[in-house]
């Protein structure tokens, strides 16, 4: 069991480490696109939004599989 958690602590890690290099991706297009439509800035900033929100999710996901992990 403790080896499950610390695999999927670790998983849980990374993907949060690429949803948040997303979300940055992502904000820095909705701030340095100059000739874009509305439909656009929409579509990063909500992206950017979505991506942060689950990077924070997988993140506590991940702490919480390796406080488990240590208390077993």
């Amino acid at each position: 069991m403790k080896k499950v958690l610390l695999i999927v602590g670790i998983t849980a890690f990374v993907v949060c480490g690429v949803l948040l290099l997303l979300a940055a991706f992502n904000l820095l297009s909705f701030r340095t696109v100059m000739d874009g439509s509305a439909d656009l800035y929409q579509k990063l900033q909500s992206r950017a939004t979505r991506n942060l929100i689950l990077g924070i999710v997988f993140a506590v996901i991940g702490a919480v599989c390796i406080i488990l992990r240590a208390k077993i």
